[in-house]
Formats: C-alpha cells, sequence, structure tokens
C-alpha cells in the first residue's frame, strides 16, 4: 500500500502545557480527495483551549498524482495520527470511519467524529466536555446537523440544528434532516433526541467500544443505523444547545465524491441498504455478504427494537413517521431499568391461556385467577379504612372495577402508555377512576390512603424494587399493600429478576405485614403500615 513521507505533514512548534489529569479528546476526520482537510486540522488545533490534549486521526483517501495538496494541516508534533490509503482501494465512509477508531484512536477518554470540512469555535474541546456533563443521563452523546461555512472562513449565522426525520427512502432507509431553533431561543441543556448526524458525534470513547462503528455500511442509512444500535446499547442521545462546529455543505468548489470514482459503489450501496433494512425491520433475505458480523455490529442487549420504535416514533415495518420523529421533540428517556421492566410486564401480560379473553392484564389477572381476592380486598380496605388507593402497575384494572364504587378515589399508574390510553377510553365514565402514565420507582406518586402493588415487584431486580419501596414511601400514604411469602426466598444476585418474592427477607427486610389476604394461585397480599418501614426506606 502506497505511504506517504514523513515530510508530507507540517507541525507547529509550540505546544501549550495543561494539567496532566485533564481528559484528552481524539477527533475522527475521514477525508476523500477533500482540500478543506489541511484547514480543518489547522483549525481544530488552533481553536482548541487546550491542544496539546487534543488528538486527530485522519484517514486520507486520495490519488497520489493528484491530490498530495489535500494532505497536512497545522497540528502539534506528535498529535496527528493519519493513515492513507489509494482513493480506488477506499470502501466508502463507514468503513474509513471504523479503521480510524480501530486503528488510531488510543485511549483518549472523549471521541468527537467529524467530517473532513469543518471550523471551530474557540475552545470548542472544552465547551463540548462541559456541555455533555450538562446532560441529565450518565450515558449521554451530544450530536447534530453543525451549522454551515462557505469556504474559507465565512461562519453562518449561530442557531440550533436539531434532527428530525423527513422520510422513507424506497430503499426502507429513514432520510433525516433538521428543523432549526433560534439561537436565542436555544434551551438551557442539550435536549433529548433519537438521532444522530455522523459529522458531529460527541460522545465518551466506551460508546464506539461498547457500539463499534460498522464497516459494512456505505452512506445513505449510516446515522439512522447508529442512532438505533447506540440507544438499544443503553445510550442516550442529546441535541447540543451550543455551536461549536460548523461545515462546508456547498458544491462550489466541486470537491470529487466517493460515488463518482468507483465504478462498484452500487453494489456496495444495495448490500448496505439489504443490511440495514434487515437490521430494522427483519424484511428481506439479503445475501451472505450483506450480514457479515452483523452479530457483533447489530442491534444493543439494553433496549429493545421496539422500545426505540416506541421512543422515536418510527415504525419500520410499516415504514410510519410519528409525530415525534418529525418534529424532534422527544421526552427524556427512560432508564434503561425502567425500559427493562417494560419490557417484561408486555411479556408478561401477552401470556394468556387459550380461549382466555377476560384481561390483558396476564395469567395472574384472570377472572378466575382473581376470584378470593375480588372479595377480600374490599374488606382489608375496609378494615384498615382505605377509602383512597393508587393502584402501583394497574394492567387493565379490571380487578378493581368491581370494586372502585366502594372508594372515594382510585389512581391507576403503569409504565405501559397503551395500557393507560385503553384504560380511559374504557372507564372514563367512573369520576371516582383516574389513569396516569408513571415509572412507580423514580416519578412522583400522588398521595393515597394506600398503594396496591400487585404482580409488578416479582419482574423487577431488588435494586429496582428497592426504589420502588422507596418511592412509595416517600409519596406519603399510609399503607403498602403487596405480594407476601414468608417461604418464597430471594434471588442472591440484585441485578437479576427472580419470580419468588419475599419483603420480610433480605435486602429489603419489611416487618410482618399486619394483615394477609388469599391473592391467586396458594399466593396471599400482605398490609404493610409505612411508618412501621426501617427510616431507609423513607430517605434513601
Amino acid at each position: 500500500m502506497w505511504q506517504a513521507s514523513p515530510a508530507t505533514f507540517f507541525y507547529c512548534a509550540k505546544q501549550v502545557p495543561t494539567p496532566m489529569k485533564r481528559p484528552r479528546i481524539f477527533v475522527s476526520i475521514a477525508s476523500y480527495r477533500d482540500s478543506e482537510c489541511p484547514a480543518t486540522i489547522s483549525d481544530l488545533f488552533a481553536k482548541a483551549r487546550y491542544p496539546d490534549r487534543v488528538f486527530a486521526g485522519v484517514l486520507w483517501q486520495i490519488v497520489p498524482e493528484l491530490d498530495m495538496e489535500f494532505v497536512g494541516g497545522k497540528a502539534p508534533k506528535g498529535h496527528l495520527r493519519t493513515l492513507l490509503v489509494h482513493a480506488g482501494e477506499s470502501r466508502g465512509v463507514c468503513w474509513a470511519r471504523s479503521r480510524i477508531l480501530t486503528e488510531l484512536r488510543k485511549d483518549e477518554e472523549y471521541v468527537l467524529q467529524i467530517d473532513s470540512h469543518m471550523r471551530f469555535e474557540a475552545g470548542w474541546d472544552e465547551r463540548f466536555i462541559s456541555m455533555l456533563e450538562s446532560c441529565p443521563s450518565k450515558k449521554a452523546i451530544l450530536s447534530s446537523y453543525p451549522v454551515d461555512y462557505t469556504p474559507p472562513d465565512i461562519l453562518g449565522s449561530k442557531r440550533i440544528p436539531v434532527l428530525v426525520a423527513r422520510e422513507f427512502l424506497d430503499n426502507k432507509v429513514v432520510r433525516l434532516g433538521s428543523r432549526i431553533l433560534s439561537y436565542e431561543d436555544r434551551p438551557e441543556v442539550p435536549s433529548p433526541s433519537a438521532f444522530v448526524g455522523a459529522g458531529c458525534i460527541f460522545a465518551p470513547a466506551t460508546a464506539f467500544e461498547e457500539v463499534p462503528y460498522d464497516p459494512y455500511l456505505y452512506f445513505i442509512g449510516e446515522e439512522i443505523s447508529l442512532a438505533v444500535r447506540l440507544w438499544t446499547a443503553g445510550w442516550d442521545l442529546f441535541t447540543p444547545n451550543d455551536v461549536l462546529l460548523y461545515h462546508d455543505y456547498s458544491s462550489v468548489r466541486g470537491r470529487t465524491r466517493h460515488w463518482s470514482d468507483q465504478r462498484d459503489w452500487s453494489v456496495m450501496n444495495q448490500r448496505s441498504y439489504s443490511r440495514l433494512s434487515f437490521l430494522l425491520s427483519g424484511i428481506g433475505c439479503p445475501e451472505v455478504e450483506a450480514l457479515r458480523e452483523l452479530d457483533r455490529f447489530g442491534l444493543g442487549k439494553l433496549r429493545s427494537l421496539f422500545d426505540y420504535q416506541e421512543y422515536s416514533g418510527i415504525d419500520f415495518q410499516a415504514r410510519v413517521l410519528g409525530e415525534r420523529a418529525l418534529d424532534g421533540r422527544f421526552p427524556m428517556p427512560a432508564s434503561v431499568e425502567t425500559t427493562a421492566r417494560k419490557s417484561g410486564l408486555r411479556h408478561a401480560r401477552q401470556e394468556q391461556p387459550a380461549g382466555q379473553h377476560d384481561t390483558r392484564s396476564g395469567l395472574a389477572s384472570t377472572a378466575k385467577q382473581t376470584r378470593e381476592l375480588r372479595r377480600s380486598l374490599p374488606v382489608l380496605l375496609d378494615q384498615f379504612q382505605v377509602r383512597s388507593l393508587l393502584d402501583a402497575g394497574c394492567g387493565d384494572s379490571d380487578l378493581i372495577v368491581s370494586i372502585a364504587d366502594g372508594l372515594d378515589l382510585y389512581i391507576g399508574v403503569d409504565l405501559l402508555e397503551e395500557v393507560i390510553r385503553c384504560n380511559i377510553e374504557r372507564l372514563a365514565y367512573r369520576p371516582m377512576m383516574t389513569f396516569c402514565v408513571a415509572d412507580i420507582a423514580r416519578d412522583k406518586l400522588p398521595r393515597c390512603d394506600a398503594v396496591l402493588c400487585r404482580e409488578v415487584l416479582e419482574y423487577c431486580t431488588q435494586s429496582e424494587q428497592a426504589l420502588i419501596l422507596r418511592n412509595i414511601a416517600r409519596s406519603g400514604a399510609k399503607f403498602l399493600i403487596a405480594p407476601f411469602s414468608a417461604t418464597a426466598g430471594n434471588s442472591g444476585d440484585p441485578a437479576k429478576v427472580s419470580p419468588s418474592l419475599d419483603l420480610t427477607a433480605d435486602p429489603h427486610r419489611l416487618p410482618m405485614p399486619e394483615a394477609v389476604v388469599a391473592d391467586s394461585a396458594g399466593k396471599s397480599l400482605g398490609l404493610w403500615s409505612i411508618g412501621s418501614w426501617s427510616g431507609d426506606h423513607r430517605t434513601k
């Protein structure tokens, strides 16, 4: 393979000293026969607050006889790492970015991925780190489309591009775009997003270790694939709330594109489409070559594709873009633990016995299974003078409908939006019944006399169970009604879900309940006075 001589590069002699503990940034730049790349490199180091903590990795794809002037840039000595390949050997931008991240990055704490025709704001390095730290997530990534500039250095007006989904292309790939928020109206902190723009991604380096760049994609589809893979691996995406980068979108300087040079680009492109369609919709049976290393470059394991579609408003199989996707306004993403709990609840509630259609809340909530509880629960509520009840994990609430008339207020909360929406439609005629979507482990709960938490805790890890118990204790309720078994035992692993549950055993160690009633199939519900709990449950 042809290599450039060391004399090709230019270095600035002055380096600014900085504290040893200051984190470092690796800047990934894939350049294809681009005359702007040397100026991009020079500008990123010139505008950095701490240039000695910035390291750039560049893959130059050039025709040596024609493009040597496109190679270079001013950088502190030892801070520019490079690969050079003949343009004819290039396999596209994703291939190039994958090589940069795997062959040129060392142990820098952060990665900034950009294009080869960019300009920077002063102090961009320090400001990116500060912006990332302001995101309300421990696994945050900043990404959007940069503002424009015109070479050599005419910067566009400052504004905040917010990524949105534009349309499904004929190949079933989602094309992204942006809506513009005025700079004066920019939010105080980065706002949640469901998308990434490949030309501006700032993230902890661990993000690309957990989600390695897919070298088998070509170009179109790169961004939606990376967004879904990062999100399902537990990373939360955010839109930068300030302008730190600028991008040359013009075609005036006649920059050569990869597909203009490569005779087989259409083959690579179609193979990429097949790979992406199979990954995101399961549609089609692409050639073996399109499925290479899909286990390594596939979806994450912490959130499901269904969860991403629900969050983003995109249905890949039906090729439908919902309001969220089109508008780019997203709520704070639920934690990985909450998302996993939603998946567990959906799975449990979908397990219906043959011929059984009287509930959609799972096997334990059928009329047959709850016959005894429908008789005993009203007696228990009356005995302890419970006039208002919070049903934490209410499901379709069919269990409560028959006894709700004896209450002054019933509030059903559930993680699943579709369940709450259905309950509101079915039971709106009952004025004492109200419903809302809530995470009972993290959201502030309305105050009621008692909290019923049936068929929920069993689908949570012990860590999640502890969060739920503490949150219920903080709600101001007098009583908790939950599964009780003095012989069930608990899993020894706090990170695993266990179908057995004993709240009186380690690690929860609640006292014995004040009353016990039969639930279903040999199970029981206990009633605890929340005031009798350890102070740890109320204050942690």
